[in-house]
């Protein structure tokens, strides 16, 4: 979809630029890739997001403190204890251990969806940015991605994460 989209805006600049008369069109591209590793949003994101998950990873972590325990229990103990009581402490030790999985998959799923609904809003913000320097800079057309080589000049990604240094430090 995405070639298709660029051949098209290929195709709509080259008559744009045949037509007789047809004003100057300005393109521009950005790198949204850079954009949403550098921007300071994104680090603020990740932050934001380790620090709600604390909580649950600290449990995941004593929890696997504790199947340790039980373990070394196990191994220590193994002579002094009957086999029903090994055999209990083995099932205890697998329970606690498919739980602590599941409790983990749990935590890496909310997380990512987390994670992804943060970057989701980001993004619009970019775009917002981004349709704010093109207005700015008098542009016509911002291209995002399917862009093979672009020059400094038709670069504004530094402008844009400019822009979003600015609204960083204003919301600061």
């Amino acid at each position: 979809m995405n070639k298709q989209w660029f051949w098209v805006m290929v195709t709509a600049l080259c008559l744009l630029q045949t037509a007789p008369n047809a004003a100057e069109v300005t393109v521009a591209v950005v790198n949204a890739v850079r954009l949403q590793t550098e921007a300071p949003q994104v680090a603020k994101v990740r932050e934001k997001i380790r620090a709600e998950f604390v909580a649950r990873e600290t449990k995941t972590v004593a929890q696997q403190e504790q199947i340790a325990q039980l373990e070394e229990k196990l191994l220590r103990d193994r002579d002094k204890i009957s086999d029903a009581e090994a055999k209990s402490l083995q099932r205890d030790i697998r329970s606690r251990t498919l739980r602590l999985e599941n409790a983990k998959e749990e935590l890496e799923s909310d997380r990512r969806l987390r994670l992804s609904e943060e970057m989701d809003r980001l993004r619009r913000v970019l775009s917002e940015v981004i349709a704010e320097v093109a207005k700015t800079e008098s542009l016509d057309i911002v291209l995002e991605s399917g862009v093979t080589w672009a020059s400094d000049r038709a670069n504004i990604t530094d402008k844009v994460l400019k822009r979003m240094r600015e609204l960083d430090q204003a919301a600061k």
